[in-house]
């Protein structure tokens, strides 16, 4: 598995695989300028029978078949450490590598570096290692996949729903429609109000979230619940995502609360806007930890949440209280749920 994904790597930055006649032995050739780098790939299963004449006759038919300058270098994977000295000895341009750790063995005596390729593969064994040590088996088979093949499933993924998103989307919308039936006592029963949740009706920190003023008010808020939820659910996943929206949704509305408490300011809210600007908190997270596959630029996005703010405190009537508390609390449980970013894309 380790020599297949290598291979996928190489192929990626650019290498063309070429075979042998040594099954233990696969080239990679790559044009720079007036040269050609080759890496040399040399699979030393334990009990591998590839001598060092063998070894060394085939870097020499590398270099007597190409009219360029060649630089080569030999990348040694072994099982039994005497074996892989026994087929390279005292080889210059050679680095030996445990198959079983993924670590370079001592090479002091071997080239220090290779085109900067010593810190890329460094690199490149430790994060394979923490990959196979995983078991997550859907990740190695991406790995394993053409570039092609790669396209093709990122698009199914970028196309796969967002259960959550669409779910909240739908609630938000049969409760407003539900307002029409019962008519301006189903949306005061439900609504932030400080006297009231002072007196004990602490649920209405959550049935806040789910009504609505006006068709502006809630087509506002489902049109950027659609669109950032998909965003953040696939990289979130489902069940993080979900308590994502409704800690920023819930504690927004308490920052509101606890403003009035502090302000004197009375008044009543409803909206899912502190649970949206919770999604936007948590975008500026997934963005600032360089989510793999996330790609928007800093400024803009920026740009975007001075906007929101400002127009929490320009615009009347707007609880801007809940609008900052729901950003911040989306920003920190995003932060406590997924410390190292987002996952990559179509990552399950």
């Amino acid at each position: 598995m380790v020599i297949q994904l290598l291979d996928k790597y190489l192929q990626n930055q650019g290498y063309i695989a070429c075979k042998t006649e040594y099954p233990q032995i696969k080239e990679y050739c790559k044009e720079e300028n007036s040269c050609v780098n080759i890496l040399q790939l040399v699979d030393l299963k334990k009990d591998c029978e590839l001598t060092n004449e063998q070894f060394i006759a085939q870097k020499s038919k590398i270099s007597e078949a190409i009219n360029k300058d060649v630089h080569i270098l030999s990348l040694v994977f072994y099982e039994n450490y005497s074996d892989a000295l026994a087929c390279v000895w005292d080889e210059y341009m050679c680095w030996l590598i445990d198959r079983q750790n993924l670590t370079f063995a001592d090479n002091s005596d071997r080239v220090e570096d290779f085109y900067g390729l010593k810190e890329e593969l460094g690199r490149w064994l430790i994060e394979t290692k923490a990959l196979i040590q995983s078991g997550d088996v859907n990740a190695i088979s991406r790995k394993l996949m053409s570039d092609q093949e790669r396209e093709v499933y990122l698009e199914k993924q970028k196309k796969k729903p967002s259960p959550v998103s669409v779910s909240l989307v739908v609630i938000n919308v049969i409760i407003y429609c539900t307002y029409f039936i019962i008519g301006e006592p189903f949306i005061t029963s439900g609504q932030m109000n400080f006297e009231l949740v002072s007196q004990g009706q602490i649920y209405r920190l959550v049935t806040a979230m789910f009504l609505h003023g006006g068709i502006q008010h809630i087509a506002g808020n489902m049109i950027l619940l659609y669109f950032l939820g998909q965003i953040i659910e696939n990289k979130t996943g489902s069940v993080k995502y979900g308590i994502i929206y409704l800690v920023s949704g819930i504690m927004g509305n308490v920052v509101s609360y606890l403003y009035e408490m502090v302000s004197g300011a009375r008044y009543v809210s409803v909206g899912a806007s502190g649970a949206v600007y919770g999604l936007i908190g948590a975008l500026i997270y997934l963005v600032i930890r360089k989510t793999q596959g996330l790609n928007i630029d800093k400024k803009r996005l920026f740009l975007m949440v001075a906007y929101c703010i400002y127009s929490s405190f320009a615009t009347e009537h707007i609880d801007f209280a809940a609008h900052l508390g729901g950003m911040l609390f989306g920003f920190i449980v995003t932060a406590l749920l997924c410390p190292k970013g987002g996952k990559a894309e179509g990552e399950s």
